[in-house]
């Protein structure tokens, strides 16, 4: 058997913008347009140029542009279409005013945070986090099937904040 190797990438730094964000519908597509900022664009490119990620066999990314726009500076470099899946967005925190009250008296002020340590709170247009692991988990389920023995980049969000490396023997 083939060791199969899944490099987890977080998309590169963001436009720094006011207002809250990932709150409603509105926020919500805001928040999947978000761009890449100068400084981004820069490590996105310095990160394809990674020896490790050469070779790459399959490359899949959130739908949201921060990691198409990541994802894109891998893709040119060995010559791959890139794969889009919504499963691997981020989760989906919903309506700003039963965040607000989820979080009233709260320790953190961090929803996504709080929303960790209550795995199965959600807001009515929301997503908990036990929801978001079951999606993830499907994704990463069928793909280790589909994808054995292959180099895969998988660029996504906050779940991580630099490359990791699984290797699967």
């Amino acid at each position: 058997m083939l060791d199969t190797i899944i490099y987890l990438i977080r998309h590169a730094e963001t436009v720094d913008e006011n207002g809250i964000r990932n709150t409603n519908e509105d926020s919500q597509m805001i928040n999947e347009k978000e761009i890449l900022s100068v400084y981004g664009e820069e490590q996105s490119k310095r990160l394809s140029e990674n020896e490790e990620l050469t070779n790459i066999d399959v490359i899949w990314s959130s739908s949201y542009t921060r990691a198409k726009a990541t994802a894109k500076y891998i893709a040119d470099s060995n010559k791959l279409p890139i794969n889009l899946d919504s499963n691997l967005s981020e989760r989906k925190l919903g309506n700003l005013k039963e965040l607000g009250e989820f979080m009233k008296d709260k320790k953190t002020r961090d929803p996504s945070q709080e929303q960790l340590l209550d795995r199965n709170f959600k807001t009515s247009d929301g997503e908990s986090a036990e929801e978001t692991k079951k999606r993830m988990t499907e994704f990463f389920d069928r793909i280790l099937k589909e994808y054995e023995g292959k180099k895969i980049a998988v660029i996504s969000h906050r779940w991580f904040n630099k490359i990791f490396l699984i290797k699967l023997v």
